[in-house]
């Protein structure tokens, strides 16, 4: 009975996120009052869903949903979602909902499509320093996730004002500073658990897993994701870097990023492959 509920619930996400982004579509593109009115408390739905799917997943396999990478997808989908509730809560912005769920409706089709009920249980799962591991891993994903969305908005705004056609987007979005600093603080949360994945990982990895490797594919990435997230920040710093340059080498630490979580899991041998 659990399984097919679990099943219904990982039906139903892709469809709730859509409708959320439907919403958030209306108020934006067409000032439609019913998408202004019921846009957050929709998402927030589907959040709570979002939660009971997961939790009910657990209860399921008898542990928490990271040890695949479609397992983890979700949990960056749900991690996103709860990320940008809480941004738009404390800035009041919401013009940007619709870009910021689009990437969590994709983080999820793709769980759903290809997620499976995995049964067994090492012994590994049950460290807690596991789960500061990949639970840094997810918030630092969705920080770096929100962070390329909002990038890619500065570029789109940044390319209406210099071809002066000020359309949609200059009339809808937050101005070029505001995408800017919403951007960075999303980096510099990113960057944060991204350090506390590294750290642990290099820490406690080697002595727990047998065959641990320095030159682990997914290890590799994810240090050279964290040298291009350090040397944006340092830059803005010491450099003066413009906003637009640094939006742009954030996004291609995004990319590569997802570039870890899904090439190097599905098409590398890697210890990270916990079975």
């Amino acid at each position: 009975m659990l399984e097919y509920f679990v099943d219904l619930l990982k039906i139903s996400l892709p469809i709730l996120y859509l409708f959320a982004i439907f919403l958030y579509g209306l108020a934006f593109f067409l000032d439609e009052q019913f998408g202004i009115r019921n846009r957050t408390r929709f998402l927030i739905v589907t959040l709570a869903v979002h939660l009971v799917y997961l939790l009910s997943r657990s209860l399921l396999t008898g542990h928490p949903p990271t040890t695949s990478v479609f397992e983890i997808m979700s949990v960056v989908a749900f991690t996103i979602g709860v990320a940008y509730v809480y941004i738009e809560m404390m800035t009041k912005v919401k013009e940007t909902g619709m870009f910021i769920l689009t990437l969590a409706l994709l983080f999820q089709v793709v769980s759903s499509a290809f997620v499976k009920a995995e049964v067994k249980i090492s012994p590994f799962l049950k460290s807690s320093l596991l789960g500061l591991h990949v639970g840094s891993a997810m918030l630092g994903y969705s920080a770096l996730a929100i962070a390329a969305v909002y990038g890619g908005l500065y570029l789109m705004m940044y390319h209406e004002i210099r071809s002066n056609k000020f359309g949609i987007i200059y009339r809808k979005l937050p101005d070029l500073k505001t995408l800017e600093n919403l951007s960075y603080v999303s980096i510099i949360l990113g960057f944060i658990f991204l350090s506390i994945v590294i750290l642990v990982g290099y820490v406690w990895l080697p002595k727990t897993v047998d065959d641990f490797s320095y030159s682990d594919p997914k290890l590799i990435i994810t240090d050279i994701v964290w040298g291009i997230y350090f040397v944006a920040l340092l830059s803005r710093r010491l450099m003066r870097w413009t906003g637009r340059t640094v939006v742009i080498v954030s996004m291609i630490g995004f990319f590569l990023t997802i570039a870890s979580m899904v090439v190097v899991n599905v098409f590398l041998p890697s210890f990270h492959n916990f079975k």
